[in-house]
């Protein structure tokens, strides 16, 4: 089965293996291709055993996609490919995808949109590395950020999507950063800004407000790392 595959559909597994959950919208996106293009391309990868598919009644309802993951047999194939060396942590995390939260799932879907935004208006003048390219980087918060983004010029930033989550855990997340920047276990020279993406104004300013007095009770100031508190990537400035 794996001489029937050409570089095209290796390269669209390559692309779920860095995303997780790809949906054809966001293919379409990342690919510059029509929507027919890349739901035919999915659709003949999944009828070839590749990948599986989730999708549910109430998705036409909510205005979702079918999200698409790696099967076993794609696993092996990607394992066996000489251009792809991870960790063995990371295959048998993926072995569970069929049965991760709906919502960690669309988390995963709007961090590849969010992906394709940056692409989209910054191109050649970033470098954006997923959790799988974070995996095993030295001083990491845990659970690993959404996206770290490297511009060729100017400072490096973390991008959360945070649509979707309570507040609670939003706030712990930020603390998280702030402990994490603390423990000066990282590897960069200088830690990188935090993007939080969260597209109600009302919660954006509680955020706001909670990270600021959280800054000022740790002694820490824009010198140190800033919080951005946005509505959508198209307002992230390099």
């Amino acid at each position: 089965m794996d001489r029937q595959l050409n570089n095209n559909q290796i390269q669209n597994l390559k692309t779920v293996l860095k995303f997780r959950y790809v949906t054809t919208d966001n293919l379409a996106r990342l690919e510059s291709i029509t929507s027919n293009s890349a739901y035919s391309a999915l659709e003949i990868l999944t009828k070839a055993g590749y990948l599986e598919k989730i999708y549910e009644k109430s998705y036409r309802l909510l205005n979702k996609s079918a999200r698409y993951f790696l099967t076993q047999t794609a696993l092996m194939f990607l394992r066996s490919q000489a251009d792809i060396q991870l960790d063995d942590a990371i295959w048998k995390s993926r072995k569970t995808d069929g049965k991760k939260t709906p919502d960690f799932i669309d988390l995963q879907v709007a961090l590849h949109a969010a992906y394709n935004g940056l692409v989209a208006r910054f191109g050649d003048k970033i470098v954006i590395d997923t959790a799988l390219e974070l995996h095993g980087a030295e001083g990491v918060i845990k659970p690993l950020p959404g996206l770290l983004v490297t511009p060729k010029k100017g400072k490096r930033f973390f991008v959360e999507v945070a649509d979707n989550q309570h507040l609670f855990f939003i706030r712990k997340r930020i603390r998280k950063y702030i402990e994490n920047y603390e423990s000066d276990e990282w590897e960069w020279d200088v830690y990188p800004d935090v993007y939080i993406i969260r597209s109600s104004a009302s919660d954006r300013t509680r955020l706001r407000k909670f990270i600021y007095a959280l800054m000022e009770d740790t002694y820490l100031d824009d010198t140190d790392f800033t919080f951005h508190v946005v509505a959508s990537v198209d307002q992230v400035r390099i």
